[in-house]
């Protein structure tokens, strides 16, 4: 009995995570406007009322994508993240995050192409557990105390990086260059001004 408690836990888990996996590989290639939950039934090889056995809805499904493709990026950062000082962990999370959207276009699209960011202003502060949050606490260690200005370096970094990472995706999928070394210079004269 227990054994097919186990295996029935197992295969539920297995789909929840298909669905997800299916969810975002299609709004990644097809866009959030094509994303319904019969297409994403359909490439799971499941009936679209099954989907309601592991997600409440369309957006409980959309949020668990969301949701592990923040973990992922946030991972990638934080394993990237590397060096002696704070410029180092610095450059090396900047790049990272160029990193994760050449490793995992699908997650990349989702979370960075396809979800607006619930923050309205700069009044209000960052999630505490997104991405942008571990860029701006680098950003913070690297100007160190008494700098106000860390949310307008981490956005300059922030557009640079996820600039190169779009075009590197679309306008620029078949041109030969070297985007990360091309960055990398980027970011480092960037961050000269900064310590001028």
């Amino acid at each position: 009995m227990l054994g097919f408690i186990l295996t029935s836990l197992e295969s539920h888990m297995s789909t929840r995570d298909d669905l997800v996996r299916a969810c975002t590989e299609m709004i990644a290639k097809d866009g959030l406007a094509a994303f319904s939950l019969r297409k994403v039934a359909e490439r799971v090889g499941i009936k679209a009322p099954s989907i309601y056995e592991h997600f409440a809805s369309k957006e409980a499904l959309l949020g668990e994508a969301r949701r592990s493709a923040t973990i992922a990026l946030n991972e990638s950062l934080l394993a990237h993240c590397k060096g002696r000082g704070a410029r180092q962990r610095l450059v090396s999370t900047a790049l990272g995050y160029l990193q994760f959207a050449q490793e995992q276009p699908s997650l990349f699209a989702l979370l960075l192409m396809a979800t607006p960011s619930r923050r309205r202003s700069l009044d209000e502060p960052p999630d505490k557990n997104s991405p942008y949050a571990f860029l701006l606490a680098r950003v913070n260690d690297f100007l160190g105390e008494g700098q106000r200005n860390g949310e307008v370096l981490s956005f300059g970094i922030w557009s640079l990086v996820h600039g190169a990472a779009v075009l590197r995706h679309t306008h620029l999928k078949e041109f030969s260059a070297p985007v990360v070394a091309g960055t990398r210079k980027n970011l480092e004269a960037l961050l000269n001004g900064w310590q001028s």
